[in-house]
């Protein structure tokens, strides 16, 4: 009796220490939620290298390899008896034995994404090593790991976490990567359809992957996904909001889809990123198109903020804020570009109406005066001032006043030759002094001088033309007299009256023709739209003049 009941204890004992050993453990916790590609682990039947190693064979395939995959959520174990009945069925008897291609049949057959081959020694009787083979479906990378486990399973457990499950992290995650670099390498060599295609697989194990949103994006906007890549480009800005890379091709696909204002707001925060001033002043213009002039102006602003001697997006905001009618606001601008390019005659026209708009005249002449006093070098101040004094002299009502003003004028403009006798501006304004005083001969000899200093310039060519036209009136007013003459004469004098109205013609036509040249002269040294109109309409009066006086 006493037999039967050691044997029964026996049993209840073995039986609840079977049940002790099914309770998974409970230190480990959950892992976060995984929204990932979850990976599908197929274990091949361990191979047990001795007697002892069967006990930890079979507890390792009856429970514990269950209980380390339990908290794992980005990893499915694929059950264990279908995977060995799968491996049966292949043919191939011993896991150690196993080549990649062979591996590869086996990872198709269990449909899994990594493949697990291992055996087990017994090391001593409560230790055991093994060693395992993973291999990799996705990427045919193969990885060797060793480790030991203990008969004593809270140790058994802490070491298939640790040793198994974190060394299959490492190994996924370096998978991942290879995966990564096979995308971008397919995108940089064009080829978007696998580009893609890695690039999901990618982001489905490891949604946190950086900058792959961003390949993806682009890959989309290289296929014409215009849409798909929006959504892409804006995902990887929510990750990193500075990337410069997403918001350059979020601009590009932007302006391809025909979206200016989000294409301006992607423009805008580049632009600040970058501390861009030419960028600002591209995004100005785009405003200034879609007539958005306050959000031009702050552009411009911003640009000259960040570089205070860009006269470019100086000028802009001068004809900006004139244009609007906004002339003592444009006048500091104005005055910024005119320095900059006082050869400019839209800049100066408009600087001289917004003085007049802005009843500044005698502020600005004092300004200018006052520099030329302080620093005699200042050639700027001089054109400056002898602009202004044209401008008073054209609105004086008394001939005296005008006369007074034009030689201040004259006076100040000889001023600057004495100091700097190359600059070609000096002779220009003279000339166009002179000519609103019909004095012919100083007009062509200054716009003759300042084309010496700098054949570049277009006015002198128009003063010229000017000079030349109005010879050929005076000799075809000629030519008309004498025709008038040489009809009412008779005989030697008939003659002679008709050989000089001939000649009087042909002078008026050379003179006419002279005109045009120097007008085409003008017109191939300038590309402003509003010189070249005016220059197109003297050419059609010149023209009709030449027509008007060329022989019968």
């Amino acid at each position: 009796m006493n037999k039967w009941f050691l044997i029964v204890i026996t049993a209840l004992l073995l039986l609840a220490g079977c049940t002790a050993n099914r309770t998974a453990p409970q230190a480990n916790a959950p892992e976060e939620e995984y929204t990932g590609l979850t990976t599908k682990v197929a274990i091949l039947p361990l191979k047990a290298m001795d007697s002892q190693s069967r006990y930890i064979q079979k507890i390792l395939t009856v429970r514990d390899l269950d209980i380390a995959f339990a908290n794992h959520n980005k990893y499915e174990l694929i059950d264990l008896d279908l995977v060995a009945n799968e491996f049966k069925q292949s043919g191939y008897k011993d896991v150690d034995d196993l080549e990649i291609e062979e591996m590869k049949e086996l990872a198709e057959m269990t449909n899994s994404d990594v493949l697990v081959m291992g055996n087990i020694t017994s090391i001593r009787s409560d230790m055991f090593a093994i060693a395992m083979r993973l291999y990799s479906s996705r990427t045919a990378e193969l990885r060797q790991l060793n480790f030991n486990v203990t008969k004593y399973k809270a140790e058994r457990w802490a070491t298939l976490e640790k040793s198994m499950i974190g060394e299959l992290d490492t190994f996924v995650s370096n998978e991942i990567d290879k995966i990564f670099n096979i995308a971008t390498n397919n995108y940089a060599i064009s080829n978007y359809k696998d580009a893609e295609a890695n690039l999901k697989l990618a982001m489905g194990l490891n949604p946190n992957l950086k900058d792959a949103h961003y390949y993806l994006g682009a890959t989309y906007f290289k296929t014409g996904k215009l849409q798909e890549a929006v959504v892409e480009l804006n995902e990887n800005l929510v990750k990193d909001p500075n990337h410069l890379a997403s918001l350059m091709m979020l601009m590009e696909v932007y302006e391809q889809s025909n979206q200016p204002v989000k294409r301006l707001e992607v423009m805008e925060k580049i632009a600040a990123m970058n501390e861009d001033e030419e960028l600002w002043l591209a995004i100005a213009n785009l405003y200034v198109e879609q007539g958005n002039n306050a959000k031009a102006e702050a552009a411009l602003l911003k640009a000259i903020e960040l570089n205070p001697d860009y006269a470019v997006a100086q000028s802009r905001m001068a004809l900006l804020l004139y244009d609007q009618g906004r002339f003592g606001d444009s006048i500091p601008y104005l005055e910024f570009a005119f320095d900059r390019f006082p050869e400019n005659d839209l800049i100066s026209r408009r600087l001289a109406v917004a003085y007049q708009r802005s009843n500044r005249l005698d502020e600005a002449i004092a300004k200018y005066e006052l520099l030329i006093k302080n620093n005699p070098q200042n050639a700027q101040a001089y054109l400056s001032v002898v602009g202004l004094y044209r401008i008073q002299a054209s609105e004086a009502t008394d001939a005296k006043i005008t006369a007074a003003l034009n030689q201040k004028a004259i006076d100040t403009m000889n001023a600057l030759i004495k100091i700097q006798p190359d600059n070609a501006l000096s002779y220009v304004n003279l000339a166009t002094i002179y000519l609103s005083q019909n004095k012919f001969n100083e007009v062509e000899s200054n716009s003759n001088l300042a084309l010496q200093k700098d054949p570049t310039l277009y006015l002198p060519y128009i003063y010229l033309s000017t000079v030349s036209q109005n010879k050929g009136t005076v000799e075809y007013n000629r030519f008309a007299e004498l025709e008038k003459q040489a009809a009412k004469a008779v005989g030697t004098k008939a003659n002679t009256l008709r050989r000089d109205r001939d000649n009087a013609r042909t002078a008026a036509n050379n003179h006419f023709r002279r005109a045009a040249e120097q007008l085409n002269s003008a017109k191939s040294r300038t590309n402003e739209s509003e010189v070249i109109t005016d220059i197109n309409a003297r050419l059609g009066r010149v023209n009709q003049l030449i027509s008007q006086s060329s022989g019968f």
